[in-house]
């Protein structure tokens, strides 16, 4: 039992980094996280860019805290539907949503805005190892008429296609080319795309490549 509990105690937590940009982004200060981990500045200055990792028995205080935002297991159910056929697939996405963003299409009579109704959807789920799936959707219509489909469930009115896994660099390239592609008849959309996700990325604590950063002085 002794050995047992020597390992947990030396266990490398994978997330550190994750879990310090947690701490960071809800303003602890690099100093006020040594302190309370009981080690250094500089070493926590490693935890924050990821070039080392802390125990999960040094990191007890930011885990008390933070702790469940990465480890709670949530999921998200999905559905498909045929268009010829109309067979039903379901789907259950398991991690942490990073992005959920919906693309309107602005409804105008005599140049009038009447109402915006959203056509397309953008769900991004974070699932551990720095692995992202995501979810395309767009808005179901019945078969014969045309009309969209209507539910007090929002997430019912969805059709949904989901991707393989993606490592975060693939992640950016990917949503960029939707951004450009399949967003083209909603500019505003495509061009603050790249921008919302990887400012939601950085709210999550992940590091992007080809961030100018400005740093505080801790």
């Amino acid at each position: 039992m002794e050995a047992t509990n020597h390992k947990k105690i030396k266990r490398k937590f994978k997330l550190t980094k994750q879990l310090v940009r947690l701490a960071i982004n809800d303003g602890w200060t690099q100093i006020e996280i040594a302190k309370a981990c009981r080690t250094h500045q500089s070493i926590v200055s490693h935890w924050y860019k990821g070039l080392d990792q802390g125990t999960e028995q040094q990191l007890k205080p930011l885990l008390e805290q933070y702790g469940h935002k990465l480890r709670r297991n949530s999921f998200r159910v999905y559905w498909s539907l045929d268009s010829e056929s109309e067979a039903k697939v379901f789907h259950k996405v398991e991690g942490k949503v990073i992005l959920s963003q919906a693309f309107y299409d602005a409804r105008r009579v005599n140049y009038k805005l009447q109402k915006k109704v959203p056509q397309h959807k953008l769900t991004i789920h974070h699932q551990g190892d720095n692995k992202f799936r995501v979810v395309y959707q767009s808005r179901l219509r019945f078969k014969h008429s045309n009309a969209e489909l209507e539910s007090t469930v929002e997430d019912a009115i969805w059709g949904s296609q989901v991707s393989e896994q993606y490592e975060l660099a693939e992640l950016l390239l990917v949503i960029d080319h939707y951004a450009e592609k399949t967003l083209a008849e909603y500019p505003s959309d495509a061009y603050t795309l790249p921008f919302i996700l990887r400012q939601s990325l950085l709210n999550h604590g992940f590091q992007i490549d080809g961030i100018v950063e400005y740093p505080a002085v801790w």
